[in-house]
């Protein structure tokens, strides 16, 4: 099952369904994630991510197919991970030290988004 993946290049946001084939989770709340202000975060009501809305510079990844997507992973680019943030069981990958220059993610608490 493939991972829904949109981009609007007028504007330069794009959008990430973490779950593959999942687009019906009803969002709770969207947060910014605390180490990059391009980077939002859609969260449902089991504290789940759902998806993610990239803006400016880090939604320039998108315009790019996936390397590797998995129910599991996602990656856009083979670059070397230089950081790494987690959070609700999901890895955040970037190719910059400060948490810039998002790569892709791995969602490592696999029990927490079972569907």
């Amino acid at each position: 099952m493939k991972r829904t993946i949109t981009y609007e290049k007028k504007i330069d946001i794009g959008y990430i369904f973490v779950i593959p084939g999942l687009k019906q989770l009803k969002i709770n709340e969207t947060i910014e994630l605390d180490t990059n202000e391009c980077i939002n975060v859609d969260i449902d009501h089991d504290y789940r991510i759902v998806g993610l809305e990239l803006f400016a510079e880090e939604a320039d990844v998108l315009r790019h197919t996936p390397v590797q997507d998995d129910m599991y992973s996602l990656r856009f680019t083979d670059q070397n991970i230089l950081s790494t943030y987690h959070f609700l069981g999901v890895d955040f990958h970037f190719s910059k030290p400060d948490h810039e220059g998002f790569i892709g993610f791995d969602i490592v608490d696999q029990l927490k988004y079972i569907v």
